[in-house]
C-alpha cells in the first residue's frame, strides 16, 4: 500500500474554483472586453488604451479588420463615444469552418471625459487597424498670490 500525503487545502481549492467556473458561466462579463453578456447576442468591443501626456489625454482602440468609413467618433457633455461596425464577410462558401473566434458585428465604447478637456480641438487618426483620439488639456487657473503691503 502506497502512502499519500493528504493535503487539507487541495479539495478545498478545487471545489472553490469549480463553484467559481459556475458563476462565471452564468454571470460573467465577456471575457475580452468586459462588456455585460446577454444570452443570444455576442457583445465585442476593440481594446483601449487610455493614457495622459503634458498636454492630451491619448485614447487609442485597436480596431483591425475595420475600414475608418464604419468607425464615428464623438464628444458630447463629457463623454467620448466610439461606435462602429465590423462586417462579417461571407466569401468562403465552400470551407467549413470548425472554430469562428473573431467577434463581429456592431460596438460602441464610452469613456467619461475630465473637464478639464477642450472637445472643441480633439482631433481623430486612424492608421494600420488603431484609432488614435487626441483630447487636448484646457489650461488650467493658476493660482496666483498677492503680496500684503504693510503700509
Amino acid at each position: 500500500m502506497a502512502l499519500v500525503r493528504w493535503n487539507p487545502w487541495g479539495d478545498v481549492f478545487s471545489v472553490q474554483k469549480e463553484v467559481n467556473d459556475l458563476i462565471h458561466g452564468f454571470l460573467s462579463d465577456d471575457d475580452r472586453t468586459g462588456l455585460p453578456a446577454q444570452k443570444g447576442m455576442v457583445l465585442w468591443g476593440p481594446f483601449v488604451d487610455v493614457s495622459e501626456t503634458d498636454e492630451d489625454f491619448v485614447v487609442r482602440a485597436e480596431l483591425p479588420g475595420i475600414r475608418q468609413d464604419d468607425v464615428k467618433v464623438s464628444v458630447d457633455s463629457n463623454t467620448l463615444t466610439i461606435k462602429g461596425e465590423k462586417k462579417l464577410v461571407k466569401e468562403e462558401k465552400e470551407k467549413t469552418f470548425h472554430r469562428m473566434e473573431r467577434s463581429y458585428g456592431m460596438f460602441e465604447r464610452t469613456f467619461s471625459l475630465s473637464n478639464r478637456v477642450d472637445s472643441t480641438k480633439a482631433k481623430a487618426s486612424f492608421k494600420d487597424g488603431v484609432l488614435e483620439i487626441r483630447l487636448p488639456k484646457v489650461g488650467e487657473a493658476k493660482t496666483k498670490e498677492i503680496p500684503i503691503d504693510t503700509n
